[in-house]
């Protein structure tokens, strides 16, 4: 099947409905060498790491505070509440995602191609921020459970929405097979995108991980064709896999 080269541009926009908390100003403190560091920035790092190991629940404000060497009562000079910290870790990244998925699913191109840009644009994100998106994947189910974070629930769901409407758009056309499950699909692709980039990022190269072999592209052109051999419709399986140019 002949496929057209289409740039798709992933960049976020704020929306009229969505909630943004202005970043408050963090005391900037003096690093070795006497230069300014912006100890909000430094909070929110440490945060990053337990919350992506640990869990966010499992994490407490003491154990932030003693990685930046702070009292626990001077990290909320800079943040009100653990969830404050945690919603700026995830907040972008999660708007990012939401009007990514909405941009590609309204492109004029057929579903496959669509998708593979949401498949492409997704691993890419997940490995350049791994941790953040660890914890959005890892914290799915305390999100639903708090109604402080209900308007990125709410934009999780707009990002299914629009991985659904593709799906469902190959379906009809014919590219995708007749009896597809829309949801266990994106519950298995976005599961194995999310172990991938952990996988990629994080293990040691050793010759029982064998990491070094394997470029990020490498790791792209598998997991598009094995998935896109387990959602095509049967007379499509030996087809070329569309590669649209993607400006990430």
């Amino acid at each position: 099947m002949a496929t057209r080269q289409n740039t798709v541009r992933a960049s976020a926009s704020d929306t009229a409905d969505t909630k943004r908390k202005p970043a408050r100003r963090g005391a900037r403190a003096k690093a070795e060498g006497g230069q300014a560091v912006d100890r909000r920035e430094l909070i929110l790092a440490a945060a990053t790491r337990r919350f992506a190991e640990y869990g966010f629940e499992a994490t407490t404000v003491r154990q932030i505070a003693d990685d930046v060497n702070i009292l626990s009562g001077s990290l909320y000079h800079h943040f009100a509440t653990k969830e404050e910290i945690l919603e700026e870790i995830v907040r972008d990244a999660i708007l990012q995602t939401r009007d990514d998925a909405q941009r590609i699913a309204a492109l004029p191109l057929d579903a496959e191609q669509r998708f593979v840009a949401l498949l492409m644009i997704e691993l890419h994100r997940l490995t350049s921020s791994q941790e953040v998106y660890a914890i959005v994947f890892n914290e799915r189910k305390f999100f639903r459970r708090s109604d402080y974070f209900h308007y990125l629930v709410q934009a999780k769901k707009a990002s299914y929405d629009a991985w659904s409407a593709i799906l469902s758009d190959g379906v009809k056309e014919g590219l995708f097979h007749p009896e597809l499950d829309v949801y266990l699909t994106i519950s298995t692709v976005l599961r194995m995108l999310n172990a991938g980039a952990d996988w990629y990022k994080n293990e040691d190269g050793s010759e029982i991980d064998a990491i070094a072999n394997y470029s990020l592209d490498k790791l792209l052109d598998f997991y598009l064709g094995y998935v896109l051999l387990a959602i095509r419709a049967p007379a499509r399986a030996g087809e070329p896999i569309p590669r649209p140019a993607i400006d990430l």
